[in-house]
């Protein structure tokens, strides 16, 4: 089956060259960039806070089970499965799939597969030449048709090691800061960050 078979909406994010702020009260969302997504997940401390003039339409913005696809070279696929909502900005470099059939697939195994297998297979066996892949390529990519009962009993797995990827890439982003202190607080040069 086909992800437009699957899915309700596969939408593009927004333009962020559209927001231009020249006002004296904007309103901060935060937004994605490529490496805010690891091991399937939104990292929230890798979003940024962008400033907005206008207001962005609700279709833009993160809601449940949405699968986010990073539409350049290395392809990041990722989800968030934490409870809290994030106010998140979705730009138009990343494509959005929304409303998923929960009758027939389970986001975390659509997510996992594409970043793992689907799209590397999409792009090996299309005629498909830039790098890019466009809201029309992400929506031709084929999901194997398996039970989702099948599909549910890797999903808890898939889940817990994609959270326990990116909590292991939190630490070694904060052993990094921990080091560049630790050399600087001897070293004495405040310039580097």
């Amino acid at each position: 089956m086909k992800i437009k078979d699957i899915f309700k909406e596969v939408l593009v994010g927004y333009n962020l060259s559209n927001t231009s702020v020249n006002d004296d009260n904007p309103q901060y969302h935060k937004t994605l960039q490529k490496d805010s997504i690891q091991y399937c997940n939104i990292i929230p401390s890798r979003l940024i806070d962008k400033p907005f003039n206008e207001n962005v339409k609700e279709k833009y913005f993160l809601q449940e089970r949405d699968i986010i696809i990073f539409v350049k070279h290395p392809y990041r696929v990722g989800t968030y499965t934490r409870t809290d909502k994030l106010d998140l900005v979705i730009p138009s470099n990343f494509i959005i799939l929304r409303g998923i059939n929960m009758d027939l697939y389970s986001y975390i195994f659509i997510a996992n597969y594409l970043e793992n297998i689907g799209i590397k297979k999409f792009k090996e066996n299309s005629k498909v030449k830039t790098s890019n892949l466009t809201k029309e390529d992400i929506e031709n990519i084929e999901i194997p048709n398996i039970p989702k009962e099948t599909q549910m009993t890797i999903s808890p797995l898939l889940n817990a090691i994609n959270e326990r990827s990116s909590i292991y890439a939190d630490i070694l982003e904060n052993d990094n800061k921990v080091v560049l202190y630790a050399i600087n607080s001897i070293v004495g040069d405040k310039d580097v960050k």
